[in-house]
C-alpha cells in the first residue's frame, strides 16, 4: 500500500513538473512574440485548466496575434474580470477592429488607468484619441439622402460625374488639356474662365493651385495658400460663389486615407481658411474624395473605395442639405454607425418626395447634357419663317442657353403632370382615410404645375423675342 502511495505522489509530482515546464516554455515564447509556437501549448494548458485566468489571456492573445478565427472575447473578458490588466487593451483592440468604438474606448480607458507600463500607456492614449474622434463623428453623422450609387473602375471615375454644365467640369488634367504628361485632377468653372487643379510640388506631394484666363490664354498659376495639411491635397471642386472649395486630403485631420474637406476663401487676404473635415457619412477610414455639387439641380456626388475591391470605386449621388442636419443620437451607436458607413441606401431615403425630385433632376441633367452636345433633335418655332431643329440654329447665345434650360424644365413639367395623373387615379380608388392623407400632396403638386406652366410660357416668349431680335440685327 505504501509503495502505491509513493508511485502516485511521484506521478503527480512529475505531471506537475511537466505542466510547469510547458507553462514556462510557452510563456517564454509568448514574451518573445512567437505566438504561433506558443499557441498549441497554451491550448493544451487551457484545456486542462479552463478556469485559469492567465491561460485564458495567453491563449486568447496568441489567437488574436495569429489572426485565428476563434472568438477570443469571452477569454479576454474572463481574464479582465480577474484583473489581468493587459486583457483590457486587447479587448479594446478587438472592439476597435469591430468598429464598436464605445466599448473599445471604455476598455482603453480602463487599461490606461491600470497599466504600469509608461510606453504602452502613451501609445494607447494616442489610440484612444483617434477612437474618441471616430466616435464623435459617428454620433454627429450628417443626415444625408443618398439617391443612387454606381461602382466603376477608378481610372474611369470621372465618366460617371454627369454634374451638368452649370456646375462646371471635373476631370483629369491630362484629359482636360489633352496632354498625357500632366498629372493631377482639375475643376473648371461653368464659364471656362477659372480652374483649380492639383499638381506635385517640389517634395512630390500633390498640392492645389488656381488659374484664370486672361483673354484666350491662361495666366500664371497660384498656390492655394492659407493652410498646410502636410499631406497630399487633390480632387478640387469650387462652388459657383468662387469662395467655397471642396477637396480631398490624406494629411492632418484625415481619419484614414483621403478625406473630404471644405475651406473658404478670405477675399480680403486672398488666402483660404483652415479646412474642416466634412465628417461622416462623406468620410470613412478608407479613401473618400471628389465631391462635386450642382447647386441648381440640388444634387451632389462623392467617391469612396470603402468596401470596394482593389481598383474599384463607388460614386454616391446625394441631396445636399441647406445647413447641417444630423441624426438624433437616440438612434444609438449601432444604427448611427450603419448610416455613417452608408450600409443601406434605402435607410437614408426617409422622404420619397425628395428622392423623386432628385431622380427627376438627374434625368434633366442628362437630357440637358445630351441636348447641349447637339445629340438631341427638336422642333422650336421662332416665327413664321424660322423653325429650329438644332442648337446650332440659334443665333443668340443667350437664347440658346435659355432654350436648353427651358427644355429641361419642360421635360420636368411633363414628368410632374404624369405624376399628378397617377396620384389622381390612386385618389379615386382610395379609402376616405387615405384620401385625407393624399389630398394635400395632390393640391401642392397642382399648384406647382400651374405656377411652372406660367413661368415656362414667359420663358418661351423671351427665347423667341431674343432670337428674333438677333435675326433682325443680322438682316439689317
Amino acid at each position: 500500500m505504501k509503495s502505491v502511495y509513493c508511485i502516485l505522489v511521484m506521478f503527480f509530482l512529475f505531471a506537475g513538473g511537466v505542466v510547469a515546464q510547458n507553462k514556462n516554455t510557452a510563456r517564454k515564447l509568448f514574451q518573445q512574440g512567437k505566438y504561433a509556437e506558443a499557441k498549441p501549448m497554451f491550448r493544451q494548458l487551457l484545456k486542462k485548466y479552463p478556469q485559469n485566468a492567465e491561460y485564458n489571456y495567453w491563449y486568447a492573445v496568441c489567437c488574436y496575434e495569429t489572426n485565428d478565427n476563434i472568438d477570443v472575447l469571452p477569454m479576454l473578458e474572463y481574464a479582465a474580470s480577474r484583473k489581468i490588466s493587459n486583457a483590457y487593451r486587447y479587448l479594446g483592440d478587438c472592439y476597435a477592429a469591430q468598429h464598436n468604438y464605445p466599448s473599445a474606448i471604455s476598455y482603453y480607458n480602463t487599461f490606461i488607468d491600470a497599466t504600469a507600463d509608461d510606453a504602452l500607456r502613451e501609445r494607447y492614449r494616442e489610440r484612444l484619441s483617434v477612437l474618441n474622434r471616430l466616435n464623435r463623428m459617428v454620433m454627429n453623422c450628417a443626415k444625408v439622402c443618398i439617391v443612387d450609387s454606381i461602382v466603376v473602375d477608378k481610372d474611369k471615375l470621372f465618366s460617371v460625374y454627369n454634374i451638368g454644365s452649370d456646375a462646371g467640369v471635373v476631370s483629369t488634367q491630362a484629359e482636360f488639356f489633352a496632354d498625357s504628361l500632366l498629372a493631377g485632377n482639375i475643376y473648371c468653372s461653368e464659364r471656362g474662365m477659372d480652374i483649380c487643379f492639383s499638381d506635385a510640388d517640389d517634395n512630390g506631394l500633390m498640392k492645389l493651385y488656381t488659374n484664370s484666363k486672361v483673354g484666350e490664354e491662361w495666366g500664371r498659376a497660384k498656390t492655394v495658400s492659407g493652410f498646410d495639411t502636410k499631406g497630399n491635397d487633390d480632387y478640387p471642386f469650387m462652388l459657383s460663389d468662387g469662395v467655397t472649395l471642396y477637396f480631398a486630403s490624406d494629411g492632418e485631420g484625415s481619419i484614414g486615407g483621403y478625406d473630404l474637406f471644405v475651406t473658404r476663401l478670405d477675399t480680403e487676404s486672398g488666402r483660404f481658411l483652415r479646412p474642416d473635415n466634412l465628417g461622416m457619412p462623406f468620410n470613412s477610414t478608407a479613401n473618400d474624395y471628389m465631391l462635386a455639387i450642382n447647386e441648381v439641380a440640388g444634387l451632389g456626388w462623392f467617391a469612396t473605395d470603402r468596401n470596394q475591391p482593389e481598383g474599384k470605386v463607388c460614386v454616391y449621388m446625394f441631396v445636399p442639405n441647406e445647413g447641417t442636419v444630423k441624426y438624433d443620437e437616440s438612434l444609438g451607436f449601432e444604427t448611427l454607425f450603419s448610416r455613417a458607413q452608408i450600409s443601406s441606401i434605402a435607410d437614408t431615403q426617409d422622404n420619397p418626395e425628395v428622392v423623386r425630385k432628385a431622380t427627376q433632376q438627374y434625368a434633366m441633367l442628362l437630357y440637358s447634357t445630351e441636348l447641349a452636345a447637339n445629340k438631341k433633335d427638336f422642333l422650336f418655332v421662332v416665327d413664321d419663317s424660322y423653325d429650329y431643329t438644332h442648337l446650332s440654329d440659334f443665333t443668340s447665345e443667350v437664347a440658346r442657353e435659355m432654350f436648353v434650360e427651358w427644355s429641361r424644365r419642360k421635360m420636368l413639367q411633363q414628368s410632374n403632370v404624369e405624376l399628378l395623373e397617377l396620384k389622381r387615379d390612386e385618389y379615386a380608388s382610395a379609402t376616405k382615410a387615405e384620401k385625407n392623407l393624399m389630398r394635400d400632396a395632390i393640391l401642392s403638386l397642382e399648384k406647382e404645375i400651374e405656377e411652372e406652366e406660367e413661368k415656362l410660357t414667359l420663358m418661351e416668349y423671351e427665347i423667341r423675342r431674343l432670337e428674333q431680335g438677333e435675326l433682325y440685327m443680322e438682316n439689317q
